[in-house]
C-alpha cells in the first residue's frame, strides 16, 4: 500500500503530465498511455485511481470547483469594494487559489473537453446572486457579471507576467466599480 506522501508524490506527477499533454495535443489526443510514461508510473497505478482519462478530467473539475464553492461559502463578498483589508473577502481568497492552481485551471478554462467553465459560472452566479437592475434582462446581466469574472482571471493568469494576486485583486476590485465607458476615458 501506498503511502500518503507517495500518493500525493504520485498524484502531482500526473497532474504536471496531464497538463503539458492537454497543452501539446489537447485531451482527444491525450491517451492513459502516454499520461503514465510522461509521469513515470505504470497504468495499474493510473487504473487504481481513475477509470479512465474522462474520469481524470472530472476528478479535476471536481476538485477546483469543490474549492471555489467552499471559498465563497466560507469568506463573505466584500461590503465595500474599497476595502484595504481583503484577507476575508472571498474574491481575494479566490485570487489566492487561482494564482496557486494556476496551470491546471487555465489548461481547464481553455479546454472545450472540459465543462469547469460552466461549473465556475455557476458558482460565481450563486455568489454575485441575482442582479436588481431594470436596465436589462436579469439573465443578461448575470450573464455579463460571471463572464466578466471568469474572463479577467483567464487574461490574468495567461499574461506572459502573471502578476501577484494581490496586483490583480486590486486591479479587479478597481474594474467593479468602473463602467467600460469609464475604462475608455482618463
Amino acid at each position: 500500500m501506498e503511502s500518503n506522501t507517495q500518493v500525493l508524490m504520485t498524484e502531482a506527477r500526473l497532474q504536471r503530465a496531464f497538463i503539458k499533454l492537454m497543452a501539446q495535443e489537447g485531451f482527444d489526443r491525450l491517451t492513459v498511455q502516454k499520461l503514465t510514461r510522461i509521469a513515470g508510473i505504470n497504468r495499474g497505478t493510473f487504473y487504481l485511481h481513475y477509470l479512465d482519462k474522462f474520469d481524470l478530467l472530472a476528478h479535476y473539475e471536481g476538485e477546483l470547483v469543490q474549492q471555489v464553492t467552499e471559498i465563497f461559502q466560507r469568506y463573505t463578498k466584500p461590503v465595500r469594494v474599497t476595502d484595504t483589508s481583503p484577507t476575508r473577502d472571498a474574491f481575494w481568497q479566490f485570487f489566492q487559489y487561482a494564482y496557486r492552481q494556476r496551470a491546471l485551471l487555465i489548461t481547464l478554462l481553455q479546454s472545450p473537453a472540459s465543462s469547469l467553465m460552466t461549473q465556475t459560472k455557476a458558482v460565481i452566479n450563486q455568489v454575485v446572486g441575482v442582479p436588481l437592475t431594470k436596465k436589462m434582462p436579469t439573465d443578461f446581466a448575470q450573464e455579463l457579471i460571471s463572464q466578466g469574472i471568469l474572463d479577467f482571471i483567464i487574461f490574468w493568469l495567461t499574461r506572459p507576467e502573471v502578476l501577484a494576486p494581490r496586483a490583480a485583486y486590486t486591479i479587479f476590485v478597481q474594474s467593479r466599480t468602473l463602467s467600460p465607458q469609464q475604462l475608455l476615458t482618463e
